[in-house]
C-alpha cells in the first residue's frame, strides 16, 4: 500500500544493517545516486517467518554485502522499496514469489514455498486426519502474481460499492490511513493472512490461531455464552455452529474502520464463513460471504483454501514495525 506496484526500481549497493523479523525483512543499503551521491535505502522484503518456511537464514544476509536489489519504489519516500529481487553475494537470487520469478540469476535462494510443502507432504503417513482441528496452511503451489504487497489470495477486483463507499475509497491514503502497515488488523481482513492457522476445541469454544500478528478468534459454540456487546472489538463476536463436516460462524459487531487493504469502509460488517474441509483431508475450503447495507450493495461472496502441511505449526509472530523512513 505504500509502495508503488505500478513502477520498478532497482539499486545496487552494500548493505549497512539487517532486521530479520515480522511483517517484512528489513534491508538498509548505500547506493551511489544519479548525482554521484551516496543514498541510503531501506528495502523490505519477505518475513523472516516466511523465509525460514523456504529453508532460509538470517544468514544468507552480511553486513557489508554488496547487493542489487529491484523491486516497487515507496510512495512516501523515493529512498524506500520492497525488494523482489535480490540478488546475493553467491550468486543466487531471492524472491518475493508472488510478484516476480528469477530476474538476473538461474539459481534460486532458499526453495520455493510450493516445493518446501511438497516435499513435507510427501513424507507423510497416507491415512490422514479429516478434521478440522489441525494446523492449516497457504498453499504455496498457487501463485497470485501482483494481488498485492502480501501475498493476499481473498480479495476479488470488483466489489458492488454504494456511492458512500465509493466516494470513501476515492479518498483513503494508503500511507496516513492505513492501520495494517503498524501491525494492526481485524476482521474480515485477517483471514486474508499468509500464514499458517489452527482450529482449537476448548470446551463451549472453538479457537482459532492466526499465526499473522498473533491473533486469536474466539468461536462460541453455544450462543448464550455472552451477548454480542460484550465480544465487540476488531475482530467481532462469533457464533458458530455445525453442518456436517462444516463449520460455519457468524461474525457482528466488528469495531473497525476499513474492510479490506484499499480503502473500502465498513459500518454493520455481517459476516458468514463456512470451512469446508476435503474428503481425503489434504485441504480447507473456505467462504465467506459479506453483508452490509451501507456499503455494498449486494451481498459479497469470497473464497480461498488452505492446504494440510505434516509437521507444520504457528509460531510466533512478534510484530515488529517501527521504521518511519518507509
Amino acid at each position: 500500500m505504500h509502495f508503488d506496484r505500478g513502477n520498478i526500481v532497482e539499486i545496487a549497493g552494500t548493505l549497512t544493517e539487517v532486521s530479520w523479523r515480522n511483517p517484512h525483512t528489513t534491508l538498509v543499503i548505500e547506493a551511489v545516486g544519479e548525482n554521484g551521491q551516496l543514498e541510503t535505502w531501506v528495502a523490505e522484503t519477505r518475513a523472516a517467518l516466511q523465509m525460514e518456511r523456504t529453508n532460509l537464514t538470517p544468514n544468507i544476509f552480511h553486513v557489508g554485502d554488496e547487493l542489487r536489489v529491484a523491486g516497487f519504489p515507496g510512495r512516501r519516500n523515493r529512498t524506500a522499496i520492497y525488494a523482489t529481487n535480490i540478488l546475493l553475494t553467491d550468486g543466487s537470487e531471492l524472491i518475493a514469489e508472488n510478484f516476480a520469478g528469477l530476474r538476473w540469476s538461474d539459481r534460486l535462494a532458499g526453495a520455493a514455498l510450493g516445493e518446501y510443502q511438497a516435499q513435507k507432504i510427501e513424507s507423510e503417513a497416507h491415512d490422514l486426519d479429516t478434521g478440522i482441528f489441525r494446523v492449516w496452511s497457504r498453499d504455496g503451489s498457487i501463485i497470485h502474481p501482483g494481488i498485492d504487497e502480501t501475498e493476499r489470495a481473498l480479495w476479488i477486483d470488483e466489489y458492488p460499492l454504494t456511492e458512500r463507499a465509493r466516494e470513501a475509497q476515492a479518498n483513503w491514503d494508503p500511507v496516513a490511513d492505513n492501520p495494517y502497515i503498524l501491525c494492526q488488523n481485524a476482521m474480515p481482513a485477517i483471514m486474508d493472512q499468509g500464514f499458517p492457522l489452527e482450529f482449537v476445541q476448548q470446551g463451549n469454544a472453538i479457537f482459532l490461531y492466526l499465526e499473522e500478528l498473533d491473533t486469536v478468534r474466539r468461536i462460541n459454540m453455544a450462543a448464550n455464552i455472552s451477548s454480542p456487546e460484550e465480544g465487540a472489538g476488531p475482530l467481532g463476536y462469533s457464533v458458530g455452529y455445525w453442518e456436517s463436516e462444516t463449520l460455519v460462524v457468524t461474525t457482528t459487531n466488528i469495531d473497525w474502520p476499513w474492510f479490506d487493504q484499499r480503502g473500502i469502509p465498513q459500518e454493520n460488517l455481517h459476516l458468514v464463513e463456512r470451512f469446508t474441509p476435503s474428503t481425503d483431508g489434504r485441504s480447507l475450503g473456505y467462504e465467506l460471504t459479506v453483508t452490509d447495507p451501507a456499503i455494498f450493495t449486494e451481498s459479497v461472496v469470497l473464497t480461498r483454501r488452505w492446504i494440510y502441511v505434516p509437521g507444520e505449526e504457528i509460531k510466533p509472530y512478534d510484530c515488529d514495525w517501527n521504521r518511519e523512513d518507509l
